[in-house]
Order: C-alpha cells, then structure tokens, then sequence
C-alpha cells in the first residue's frame, strides 16, 4: 500500500476488531450447523474440536478474515474519498469563477454552481452531461472548433475572451481559461467580465471627450491669445506715439500713468508667451535623444552670469548626467529651474546653485538645488500650478508659469517633479524621466 493510503491508527483497530467480530461469529455459526447436521453435541463441537477440523476452520477462518478485511478497508477508503470530494465540491462552488471540466467528445462531467449560475441555470446538476456548444452562439462554436481548440491540443492551453450565450439567449462577454489535463480531459474557467468592459467603454468615452474638450481649448486659448496680442499691439502703438508726440505736454503725473501702461503692456506680453509656450507644449511631439544635461546645466549657468556679470554666483555642475529625451524641451525645463535658483538668490550674499544627481529606490533623480529665498512646505501644492505666485515671491519678477512650463515637460517624459524647502534656507527641486 502506498504511503498516501495508509489508513489511521483508529481506522486500523477498527478494521481489527470488527474482523475478528466476523470471524468468531463465522466460526461458532459453522460449528452449529456442522454439529446440528451430523448430529454431534454442539458444545463439544466448538469447544473440542479435532485437529482435522481445526486445520481447516484456520484456514477457512483466515481466508475470511482478509477477505472481511480487505472489503472494510475499501470501504473505509471509499468514505473518506467522499469526504474529500464534498470538501473539493464546496471548495470549487465557493469560487467566484465558472469552472467546468469537458470529457473528450466536449461534454460536462464537473461543473460547479458558479458555472451554472454564470450561464443562467438553477443547479450545475443539469450542466451535467450538456455540450460545451450549449455556452455560445453559433459564431463563436465556429471560432473555438476552427482557432481555440487546435491550440488548446497544440500548446495545452488557451487564454483569452469570448463571447457566452446564457440559457435564455442573451450574450455577455467573457475572459475564458483552458487548460488540457493529462487524460486529454480539459478545464475550463470562466469569468463574466461585462462590468469590465462597460467600464473600458466608459473610460473611452470619456477619453474621446476629453480629446474633443482639449481641442476646443486649445482652439479657444490660440483664439484668445491671438486677439489679446493684437490689442496689446494696438495699446503699445498707441502709448509710443503719446510718447513721441506729445511728450512736452505731458506733466509728471502723464508721464508717470504712460509708464504704468507700458508695463502693463509688457507683462500683458509675456503672459501671452508663456500661455502660448504651454499650449506648445502639449501639442509638440516628444523626440527622444541622448541628451547631455551637465552640458546644457554649464550653458545656461554661463548665459546667466553674462546677463548679470556683477552677480557672483557659484554654480557646481555634477559631470557626465545624461538622460533620454527631447533636447529642446529638456533645456526650457533646465531654464526654468536654474532660473529661479539665480532669481531667487539675488538678495544672498553668497549664492550657491547646485546641478546632480541622487538614486532613489534605483532610479535616477537629478536636482537643482539653492540657498536663496525658499518657500514654505504648506505652500508646495501651489507651486506648480500656472500663474500662481507665492506670497513671497510677488517682489521678484515673473509671471508664475515656470513651474508649470517644467511640470508639463517632465510628465510629457513619463517623470515626475517635485519641490522641497524651507522659507529664508533655499529649495531643492527634483525630477525623474523614463529612459
């Protein structure tokens, strides 16, 4: 017997004892009728025996013995297979998934009540012998004789969605599961997927209006644009020939208003840009390529202190940064970030501007660090949405886009970006890309 079917200790005693039960009961009911058939005293009969006779009860008796024996122990075994087979029943209609197994010539010899339920019956009893063409059209029986089941012979199994038929007639779609055993049985699980794809389909729907939304508003934001850059034209025309023509007469309260109109025209101008500059953004195509990041960092560093040669600012770039992306849209982030940090360490003393690289969890994350103004932790939300300033940045000039401008060009790459700081102790922002 193999060591998996080895009976316990109790089933054991029991088959013993109830052996030997049948055996002394055998033994004194052939006594009694031996002795009562040739007349012989049955106490005497059972109690002395002679040697012939008890040659063969022995034998007989220990024939029977096994014999009574081996009948127990299967059926021992067969109830303790039922046991097992109720528990894998309950087991199976426990789950959530249609599982079914298909006899050679496609018929249901398992189904559990998840499967019946799914296609629509009361009880996986009447699944029982059924067709697996009972669970499709007649399109899809088509599908799974010409394309499915080959592979299913050829590979083993088969992963994949179809579509069921339920016993009124309705269909529904399904994510559908087979695997082919050893005695060419196969099985198969089921899962009905239709709030799954309802809710694929709702996804694309939005998706599809929110396509249409964003080219309305990037339609209407040209539009706006365009127009705020012709009246912003018309208003600058209109303030130099003020200037040109009538300067002489015009007090220092005239003087001091066309002024004020200037600079409103000119802030009115960059804010033109940069709504322009985003909707470019979002529009261009992402050209990937090695890009050479501590180069571009000394560039900008460079263009910087010759804008401002008076400023002395000291700028450590880390060597050899490379990552893959669009060169140009990379150096407008680079731009953005380094020229914060030399905005915002303009009232420093001695300006530190830091350009590296850390490992986080195994990915890059390169940073541009500063010991200038700084900002609060309770205000990093704000930092990247447009034309946002902090509080303590309105003395600085700007139009509150930068951030954004970077934000929009590292989520283009697959990265992210994100600030820390401390107000009055510099800011440290990083950014990750997806090479």
């Amino acid at each position: 017997m193999a060591r998996s079917e080895i009976l316990p200790i109790s089933d054991q005693r029991r088959i013993l004892f109830i052996g030997l039960g049948f055996v002394a009961m055998a033994y004194l009911l052939n006594a009694i009728i031996d002795a009562s058939v040739n007349g012989e005293n049955v106490y005497l009969k059972i109690f002395s025996p002679s040697s012939r006779e008890i040659a063969v009860n022995l034998t007989s008796l220990c024939v029977l013995f096994l014999f009574i024996a081996y009948v127990l122990n299967l059926l021992l075994k067969r109830r303790r297979l039922e046991e097992v087979l109720v528990k894998y029943q309950a087991g199976m209609d426990a789950s959530i998934d249609g599982i079914a197994i298909l006899n050679n010539d496609g018929e249901c010899v398992y189904v559990n009540n998840s499967h019946a339920r799914l296609y629509g019956y009361d009880s996986h009893r009447e699944l029982t012998g059924k067709s697996w063409h009972s669970f499709y059209g007649d399109d899809e029986v088509r599908r799974f004789e010409e394309e499915i089941f080959p592979a299913i012979f050829k590979h083993g199994e088969w992963r994949g969605e179809a579509v069921g038929r339920k016993r009124k007639g309705t269909v529904f779609p399904l994510e559908i599961s087979f695997s082919r055993m050893d005695d060419n049985h196969i099985v198969c699980i089921v899962r009905d997927i239709t709030r799954r794809k309802n809710f694929e389909e709702a996804l694309e729907r939005k998706a599809r209006e929110l396509s249409a939304t964003n080219s309305e508003l990037e339609s209407f934001s040209y539009s706006l644009t365009h127009d705020m850059r012709n009246y912003i034209t018309r208003s600058s025309s209109a303030v130099q020939i003020l200037q040109e023509n009538y300067q002489g007469t015009l007090d220092e309260d005239g003087r001091y208003l066309v002024k004020v109109i200037c600079d409103a025209n000119q802030g009115m101008e960059e804010q033109v840009n940069d709504m322009l500059l985003l909707s470019r953004l979002v529009q261009s195509e992402i050209r990937r390529e090695r890009v050479d990041l501590s180069g571009m960092a000394r560039s900008i560093a460079a263009e910087l202190s010759m804008a401002e040669p008076e400023r002395r600012v000291q700028f450590n770039v880390a060597p050899e940064l490379v990552a893959d992306g669009d060169s140009h849209l990379l150096k407008i982030a680079l731009e953005n970030l380094l020229g914060n940090a030399w905005k915002y360490t303009r009232k420093v003393p001695e300006t530190r501007v830091e350009f590296g690289m850390v490992d986080l969890n195994g990915r890059k994350a390169f940073f541009v660090r500063d010991n200038g103004l700084g900002f609060e932790m309770k205000d990093v939300d704000l930092l990247f949405k447009p034309f946002h300033r902090l509080q303590n940045a309105k003395e600085f000039p700007g139009t509150g886009i930068g951030l954004a401008t970077v934000q929009r060009i590292i989520q283009r790459h697959g990265g992210e970006v994100w600030g820390e700081g401390e107000s009055g102790k510099g800011a440290v922002f990083y950014f990750t890309l997806q090479c």
